[in-house]
């Protein structure tokens, strides 16, 4: 089995960084280091977990090796459109398409983004869709909580020990966090300015009861509140929350490895759950929503191979397909079917 295999394999059980991991592995040989399934591969994932740069990058460095291959073409235009490039975008999936055999899978995603493409480039052409810079946050983040814990993940790659840094004020109701410039050897990488991030949190925690993991593609700051509640927003704002302290200083950078968690939604889950429950004792699903339902039994109580199938034909087919299969659909592209 080969290293594209692996992290193939990898991506479909949704373990992104076992995936990246792969990939960064392999493509730092000499054999491999301008294989294009590999980079595209990459790409695919990087945009995953969030990464569009770090995506384009890689795409741009696979079609620069292969002008005319498709999946080169198509992740190129993908993230070309996701960093906001869309004419770029555009002109790339325009000829993809017309390299690109027809009734094949890959085209008609090819069709869906350069769709998507045209749209986002003519509203920003009549000013409807344009952002300022300073709208977009240099990395992406996302927050989700327990009655006891808030959780904060920064997706950035490439981030180590020694270049993460994380602030309280006296009253740790407020954090920094810093991540100081990233440069590296792998041909993809980029210098970053210092990125700060500022949160004046809803509620005060612990400073000394939480840890932080660093994975090939995030931060997680994880905080134990000072007090059990929920709360309504990762910060607060006017008069939510605590008090402001006007205090900053102390640096805190914890030295504990916690399990790497999952991307969520900020949600409380204890209540959730309870309100998930309550629901499902009065309803009963119907129609497509029964359907689905049978569907997620079958995903959870499957194998390693048969769930592997249900992702692959149901992804290449653009959702017309749903085999449990893999020795059907492992070795070949699910075709999209007619409704």
């Amino acid at each position: 089995m080969t290293a594209l295999d692996d992290a193939r394999r990898a991506f479909d059980d949704e373990d992104y960084d076992e995936s990246l991991q792969i990939c960064d592995d392999a493509l730092s040989t000499t054999a491999l280091k301008r294989d294009v399934p590999l980079l595209c591969h990459r790409s695919k994932t990087f945009l995953a977990v969030g990464l569009a740069q770090e995506a384009f990058a890689d795409a741009v460095d696979a079609a620069a090796i292969a002008a005319d291959d498709c999946e080169a073409l198509l992740r190129l235009g993908i993230a070309a459109h996701e960093i906001g490039a869309h004419e770029k975008a555009r002109e790339v999936l325009e000829r993809g398409i017309t390299l690109e055999t027809a009734g094949t899978s890959r085209r008609a995603m090819m069709m869906k983004w350069l769709g998507r493409a045209r749209e986002a480039e003519s509203e920003a052409k009549s000013g409807k869709g344009a952002l300022s810079s300073s709208a977009v946050e240099k990395f992406r983040r996302a927050w989700f909580q327990s009655q006891t814990h808030v959780t904060v993940e920064i997706y950035a790659k490439g981030v180590t020990a020694d270049a993460l840094t994380v602030d309280f004020n006296d009253a740790c109701d407020e954090i920094r966090v810093t991540i100081d410039a990233l440069s590296g050897g792998d041909g993809h990488a980029k210098m970053y300015d210092p990125y700060v991030l500022d949160l004046r949190l809803f509620g005060a925690v612990f400073r000394d009861a939480g840890a932080v993991n660093v994975t090939p593609v995030k931060v997680e700051i994880r905080m134990m509140k000072r007090t059990p509640v929920h709360w309504d927003d990762l910060e607060r704002r006017g008069g939510g929350g605590l008090a402001t302290s006007t205090v900053a200083g102390t640096k805190n950078v914890y030295n504990e490895v916690i399990v790497q968690k999952d991307k969520r939604s900020a949600k409380d889950w204890d209540a959730l759950e309870a309100e998930l429950d309550a629901e499902l004792a009065d309803e009963k699903p119907q129609g497509d929503e029964a359907l689905n339902e049978l569907f997620q039994k079958i995903y959870m109580n499957a194998d390693d191979d048969t769930r592997r199938a249900m992702n692959k034909s149901f992804q290449e087919s653009g959702g017309t397909v749903l085999s449990t299969d893999w020795k059907d659909v492992g070795s070949k592209t699910v075709a999209p079917e007619a409704p």
